[in-house]
């Protein structure tokens, strides 16, 4: 038989390769040996909070939705709030806090958000824009400090709208990667953070086009704390999280874990482990992206922030509501590709197959997706409704869980009679 010879490079290819699947099995064989198989999720424990005995017909068919829900997503737990004319009326979650300890998750437990942040730290800028600290329209970008003067000014409106021209993670080169990775760095200002995206250079002229971004929202905090001369989370808790008694919120890696912090997961099909990145289990820091991706929370505080809307117009004047909740025209004239208002999403007609049967309803939402997690805030202003759900795993899709998040809803909305909220023709006719 006659022997083959190989060139160099046939040589030196075979070595890459022989290399690269020994890599990939000794990681796959770690990947199967790091997995555990769910325990029957027939037996979740569920627990109740709050149950408003005059919401009983809605709460018995949302415990129906409720059954099986872990299992349908995949994930440990599930837990959601509801409010309902500024109080919160339903209260409740289902499944497991931790798996290995088997902690049943309640509502008191805390989860990340994720991009939900973004509309909390909306939030505090409507509150200094009302009290005259700060302007959606004044022109900044050479007045910030730690951040090095950018080709186009741009304003707070559009940071907050994702049409300031800043780029998101897959935009910024290793330099940022090695935090954004990583999430292993204790950044402890608002400030300190834009070091991660500050020497990339804008991706347009803002308000020409839309790119969504967790920086930009984080370069708005340093903006909003500049402007009322206080550090940003300082002020967010002088003026949202205590007015609002959200005693359950605040930035991830500024307090000690407390017995209802959730562990986090990844799942596949049926098995756990919890969360790693790249394959390894650490602390996760969220510390550089706290106004655009890393605040804790729990559904019972999200509902509560969703009840000032609307309900408590000295919380947030209905002006300055309607400025953050009118979606945004690029210069084109044409509403940007995912109808995103400032710091929400708002879809004034929105037709959902999940909502009152797929009549058209008007629906303010954000969502989050984290390391481990995922979150959903949606309001319904014309039926003064608030939900909010969080889950500590990632579900196959986004969809998934918002569409069972919606669902619940929809037991609600339909036993509500539709007031109009004060803004809406105004928001319609624009």
């Amino acid at each position: 038989m006659k022997k083959i010879k190989l060139n160099k490079t046939s040589r030196r290819f075979l070595r890459i390769f022989g290399t690269l699947f020994s890599l990939w099995l000794l990681w796959s064989i770690y990947y199967f040996f790091t997995l555990t198989a769910f325990s029957d999720r027939k037996l979740d424990p569920i627990t109740v909070e709050i149950n408003r005995t005059e919401y009983k017909t809605s709460i018995t068919e949302a415990k129906i939705l409720l059954k099986g829900v872990t299992s349908r997503l995949d994930v440990p737990s599930f837990s959601i709030a509801i409010g309902h004319n500024g109080k919160v009326i339903w209260s409740v979650a289902t499944g497991y806090q931790d798996l290995d300890l088997k902690i049943p998750a309640t509502p008191k437990t805390q989860y990340r958000i994720g991009s939900t942040s973004k509309s909390v730290t909306a939030t505090g800028v409507a509150r200094a824009i009302d009290k005259g600290f700060i302007s959606l329209d004044a022109i900044i970008g050479d007045t910030i400090s730690n951040w090095t003067k950018k080709r186009w000014d741009f304003t707070m409106r559009q940071l907050l709208s994702h049409t300031a021209g800043i780029g998101n993670y897959e935009d910024f080169g290793m330099k940022s990667a090695k935090y954004t990775l990583c999430n292993c760095y204790q950044f402890n200002s608002a400030s300190e953070g834009l070091k991660v995206f500050d020497s990339y250079k804008m991706l347009y002229e803002p308000g020409t086009s839309f790119k969504y971004s967790t920086f930009d929202v984080n370069l708005a905090s340093v903006v909003l704390e500049q402007a009322v001369h206080q550090p940003f989370l300082e002020y967010m808790n002088q003026y949202v999280f205590q007015p609002l008694n959200m005693q359950n919120t605040y930035a991830d890696h500024t307090k000690p874990k407390t017995e209802h912090f959730a562990t986090f997961y990844d799942i596949d099909n049926g098995y756990y482990r919890e969360y790693r990145t790249i394959g390894i289990k650490h602390d996760v820091n969220l510390s550089y992206k706290w106004a655009g991706g890393g605040f804790i929370s729990t559904p019972t505080d999200m509902v509560k922030m969703g009840n000032a809307y609307l309900n408590d117009s000295t919380f947030i004047n209905r002006s300055t509501i309607k400025e953050f909740w009118m979606p945004i025209k690029l210069i084109s004239g044409e509403i940007n590709e995912q109808e995103y208002a400032v710091g929400w999403r708002s879809y004034l007609n929105l037709n959902d197959e999940h909502l009152l049967n797929g009549s058209t309803i008007w629906m303010v939402n954000h969502g989050g997706v984290s390391k481990g997690s995922m979150n959903f805030l949606v309001l319904f202003p014309n039926y003064n409704l608030v939900i909010d759900a969080s889950i500590n795993a990632r579900a196959r899709t986004f969809g998934e869980f918002a569409n069972e998040v919606k669902k619940i809803a929809n037991v609600f909305i339909k036993h509500i009679q539709k007031e109009e909220f004060s803004i809406y023709n105004d928001m319609k006719s624009l």
